[in-house]
């Protein structure tokens, strides 16, 4: 299954999702597709239900 993944840049959210977009743990399948933007592009997206995490 691929997931949707939306976070900033920003230092704190790369590194809270460091180890799962670099392969670092077991994900059990699951796969990522990342985008990276700034926080309102990411909330729009999300409110268009166009990512599946954010």
């Amino acid at each position: 299954m691929k997931i949707s993944l939306g976070f900033s840049p920003c230092p704190n959210d790369t590194f809270i999702f460091d180890a799962l977009i670099h392969h670092k743990i077991d994900t059990e399948g699951l796969e990522f597709e990342v985008f990276f933007d700034d926080v309102e592009t990411l909330n729009q997206k999300a409110m268009k239900g166009e990512l599946g995490i954010t």
